[in-house]
Formats: C-alpha cells, sequence, structure tokens
C-alpha cells in the first residue's frame, strides 16, 4: 500500500478512489482533510459510498459538502 492519497479518477489499486471533487473540498479544509485521514478504510469506503450514492450532480455536490462539514467538525456524514 503506498503512503499518498489516491484522487482523481481511474482504478487505484492501493484501496478506495478518492472523487476528484471530494479530494479539492478537502483540500480547502485542513481539519476534514486530517478526519478524513485517521479513518480506517472501511470509514473512508462509507464517506466515499455516501457521496457516489447521488442521483445528480447537484446532489453529489451537496453530499461533498456534507461530507466535508462533517469530517471538518470530527464525525462521519450520515
Amino acid at each position: 500500500m503506498s503512503n499518498g492519497t489516491f484522487i482523481g479518477i481511474g482504478r487505484n489499486p492501493d484501496g478506495v478512489d478518492l472523487p476528484l471533487g471530494l479530494g479539492m473540498r478537502l483540500a480547502q479544509e485542513p481539519r476534514a482533510m486530517e478526519t478524513f485521514g485517521a479513518l480506517d478504510e472501511a470509514q473512508r469506503n462509507r464517506v466515499v459510498d455516501y457521496i457516489q450514492a447521488a442521483v445528480t450532480g447537484g446532489d453529489a455536490k451537496d453530499r461533498i459538502e456534507t461530507a466535508v462539514c462533517s469530517l471538518r467538525d470530527g464525525h462521519l456524514p450520515a
């Protein structure tokens, strides 16, 4: 497993692919990024699954914002 976080598109051989929009928002919220980085693989998968369950682009943006705010506050999105 690599030490870096995979951000972007394509298949990440080391685990979950971080959606580009989420990676961009996490870069703007250091506390959220720190919380996300401290999650175990199952928890990171839950966050990504929550975002990827969006039906529309607007829904995905809203879910990314909810996830980042939740992570910034120290918990997983509902």
